[in-house]
């Protein structure tokens, strides 16, 4: 009988990266309590170290700058930039599915 591949959220495997570089915690015994195979998991560690500089690309930085009364054009220019980093975000994290 064929099974079905498990899927796991993006959340969950975030949690497991940051579970892998935590100091004494060997990949091992994050395998063991989550239930996967270290192949998995390194190769899970791969994409978040190929993309992890994508938290602090530049738009990240421009939602900061949003302001209460702040001009609807400068608004409009944020909400572009943050749709397009949305988008680059999306295309990244669909490798992981």
């Amino acid at each position: 009988m064929p099974t079905s591949r498990k899927t796991y959220s993006d959340e969950f495997k975030f949690q497991v990266v940051l579970e892998t570089f935590m100091p004494g915690v060997t990949i091992e015994k994050v395998c063991r309590k989550h239930s996967l195979h270290s192949t998995q998991i390194n190769q899970w560690r791969k994409i978040f170290k190929q993309n992890g500089h994508l938290v602090f690309s530049q738009s990240s930085v421009s939602r900061s700058k949003v302001k209460p009364n702040q001009d609807p054009k400068q608004l409009e220019e944020i909400i572009g930039d943050l749709t397009i980093e949305n988008t680059i975000l999306k295309k990244a994290l669909s490798v992981w599915d």
